[in-house]
C-alpha cells in the first residue's frame, strides 16, 4: 500500500523495471542521492532503517554489487547435498555435484521459473521442477523435458542450463557470490578480513570444519543492519548481558570483567576496508570464560595443539592457536557473514522490518570428541534460544524498531571514540567499547549506496 500500491499497466510503459522502481522511490519521498545526507560521519538518519525505498536500494546497491556469503562447503559433505540461500532477495541453491564440485544456481526453473528446492537442505540425485517436470543434474544441465517432441524444432536442452550468479568464488571453504560481473576478485574484496576466515578453519588439524550439527534460527521485527551493528558493538555487552557478566563470569568463574564495563579493556574494535570489521579479543585470556579448567591443558587439548603445529609448522601453528579458532574475535565480512565464537552466522534481510538470522556452530575435523562437545556447549550457553546472549540481543532489536517509529527522534549517533582512533597496516582501531568499527561499516554502506547515483 502507499508508495508501493499497485499501479495501472500504462504506468509501467515509461521505462525499465528498475527505472520505474526508482520513480516509485522518488515519488514516495526518497531520492537515492539523499543517502549522502542521511548517512554522515557521526550519525545516521532513522529513515535509513525504516524507509522501504532505502531497503530496495540496498538490495540493488549492496547485495547486488558486493560479494555476498552463501554457504560453507562444510555444510555439504556428500555429493548431492544442497542448501537453499538467498543473495539479497534472490533465491539460490548451493549444491555439491556428483563430481564433488560446489556450485551455486538460482533456485528457478528455466521454463516457468518455479522454484526447484523447497526444503532448506537435503540430498538429491537430480533437481526436479514440480510444475512441468523439467529435470536438471547436479551440475545444472537440463537432462530431461517431458514430451520434448512437442517443443519447437530448434529447441535444444543445452540452451537451458540452470543460471548461476555472474561471479562465484570461495575462501577457506566459505563460498560467496556477486551479481556484479565487474566486481573485484574475492580475495581483494576481503583484504585483511580473509586471514581471519583462514584462522577459523585452520584450527582444525585437517584444515576443514563441519557445519552439520544443526542451525539456531530466529527472526525479529527489525532491520537487518541492527544485527550487523550489534555483532560488532563492544559498548552494549556489559549492559545488555549483565546477567552473564555477573552470574557466569563473576560468581561462577571468578572473572573480573570491569574493563568491559568502564571502557579500559585492552580488547580492540577494528574497521577494515570494504566495511569488514573485527572485535579482537586475542590480547586477553578468555579461557576461563569458555570453561577451560585450571591446571594446564588436558590431554585432548595438548594432542590438538600438537596436530595443528605439525600440519602448519611452529610459527603459523602458534599464530592460529593464538587466534583460538575465532573464539577470540568477532568478524564481520560485510554485508552478511559473521564469525562469532565458534559459530558461522548469516544475516538475511527480508524487508525493512523483518530479518532472519541463521547461527550454526562449527565443529573441527580430526579432533577428540570432547573438544567439539565443549564448542557446542559454549555456543549453546550464549547463543541458544534459552541462553545468556542471543535472547537479550533480539529483545534490543525489537525495542530499537519500536523506538524508530518515533519520527521526531531523527538521528542515531555513532560518535563514540571518534577523537581517539588510531591506525595501522590492517586499518583503523580503537578500544572495544567505542563505535569505531560501526563507523567503518557505515562508510562502506554509504559508498556502495551512492555508487553510480547522480549527485
Amino acid at each position: 500500500t502507499g508508495r508501493w500500491a499497485i499501479q495501472r499497466v500504462s504506468d509501467f510503459d515509461q521505462g525499465t523495471e528498475e527505472e520505474v522502481r526508482m520513480q516509485q522511490s522518488t515519488a514516495g519521498g526518497f531520492d537515492p542521492a539523499e543517502i549522502a545526507t542521511l548517512v554522515r560521519a557521526d550519525r545516521v538518519h532513522r529513515r535509513v532503517f525504516t524507509e522501504p525505498a532505502v531497503f530496495h536500494q540496498e538490495m540493488a546497491q549492496i547485495f547486488g554489487r558486493a560479494w555476498v556469503y552463501v554457504g560453507h562447503e562444510g555444510e555439504l559433505p556428500e555429493p548431492g547435498d544442497y542448501k537453499r540461500a538467498r543473495i539479497g532477495l534472490e533465491p539460490v541453491i548451493m549444491i555439491r555435484g556428483r563430481d564433488g564440485q560446489v556450485r551455486i544456481f538460482f533456485n528457478s526453473c528455466r521454463h516457468r521459473a518455479a522454484s526447484l528446492c523447497q526444503e532448506e537442505r537435503g540430498n538429491l540425485q537430480h533437481l526436479l521442477c514440480p510444475y512441468h517436470g523439467w529435470v536438471y543434474d547436479t551440475a545444472g544441465a537440463l537432462v530431461s523435458v517431458p514430451f520434448q517432441e512437442h517443443q519447437s524444432s530448434d529447441f535444444e536442452r543445452g540452451d537451458y542450463p540452470l543460471l548461476q550468479p555472474p561471479r562465484v568464488a570461495s575462501r577457506a571453504g566459505f563460498w560467496f557470490a556477486c551479481m556484479d560481473e565487474t566486481v573485484e576478485p574475492l580475495d581483494d574484496y576481503l583484504g585483511v578480513a580473509g586471514k581471519y576466515l583462514d584462522y577459523f578453519v585452520e584450527l582444525s588439524p585437517s584444515g576443514r570444519i563441519r557445519l552439520d550439527t544443526g542451525v539456531h534460527k530466529y527472526a525479529y521485527p527489525g532491520n537487518w543492519k541492527a544485527q550487523v551493528e550489534n555483532s560488532m558493538d563492544g559498548y552494549h555487552p556489559a549492559l545488555v548481558h549483565s546477567s552473564f557478566f555477573r552470574e557466569v563470569l563473576g560468581e561462577r568463574l571468578g572473572v573480573d570483567a570491569t574493563g568491559m564495563v568502564d571502557g579500559t579493556s585492552p580488547v580492540q574494535a577494528r574497521a577494515f576496508p570494504n566495511g569488514h570489521a573485527l572485535n579482537d579479543y586475542r590480547m586477553v585470556d578468555r579461557g576461563a570464560i569458555l570453561g577451560a579448567k585450571s591446571g594446564g591443558l588436558s590431554d585432548a587439548q595438548r594432542s590438538h595443539r600438537e596436530a595443528v603445529i605439525r600440519r602448519l609448522g611452529e610459527e603459523r601453528g602458534n599464530e592460529v592457536l593464538r587466534a583460538n579458532g575465532a573464539v577470540c574475535y568477532n568478524l564481520l565480512a560485510f554485508p552478511n557473514l559473521l564469525l562469532i565464537g565458534v559459530q558461522v552466522r548469516v544475516i538475511q534481510p527480508i524487508s525493512p522490518e523483518l530479518t532472519e538470522v541463521y547461527a550454526a556452530p562449527a565443529l573441527l575435523e580430526d579432533v577428540p570428541e570432547e573438544l567439539n562437545v565443549a564448542r557446542l556447549r559454549a555456543h549453546e550457553d550464549f547463543y541458544g534460544p534459552a541462553s545468556f546472549g542471543a535472547p537479550d540481543d533480539v529483545e534490543m532489536f525489537v525495542r530499537q524498531w519500536q523506538g524508530l517509529q518515533a519520527t521526531r527522534n531523527e538521528w542515531l549517533l555513532y560518535e563514540r571514540g571518534m577523537e581517539t582512533e588510531q591506525s595501522d597496516a590492517e586499518g583503523i582501531y580503537n578500544q572495544c567499547a567505542t563505535e569505531t568499527s560501526l563507523r567503518g561499516i557505515w562508510r562502506r554502506y554509504r559508498e556502495l549506496m551512492l555508487a553510480g547515483v547522480a549527485a
